[in-house]
C-alpha cells in the first residue's frame, strides 16, 4: 500500500514536471501558460486529498 502510493505521488510530480518544462520550452502564450500552470495545480493539489490526510485538519473553535 505505501509502495502504491509513493508510485501515484512519483507519477504525479513527473507530470508536474513534465507541464512545466514543456511550458517553458515551448514559449506559450499567455493564456496556454495559465492553463499549463492550473493543470499543475489541479495535480498538486490533488495529493493532498486522502482519508489519512483529512484526519490532520480539523476545525478551529
Amino acid at each position: 500500500m505505501v509502495s502504491e502510493r509513493l508510485n501515484q505521488t512519483q507519477h504525479k510530480w513527473a507530470c508536474v514536471q513534465f507541464i512545466a518544462e514543456v511550458s517553458l520550452l515551448a514559449n506559450c502564450k499567455p493564456s496556454d501558460l495559465k492553463l499549463a500552470l492550473s493543470l499543475i495545480a489541479d495535480l498538486a493539489n490533488s495529493e493532498n486529498t486522502t482519508d489519512e490526510d483529512e484526519n490532520i485538519f480539523y476545525q478551529a473553535e
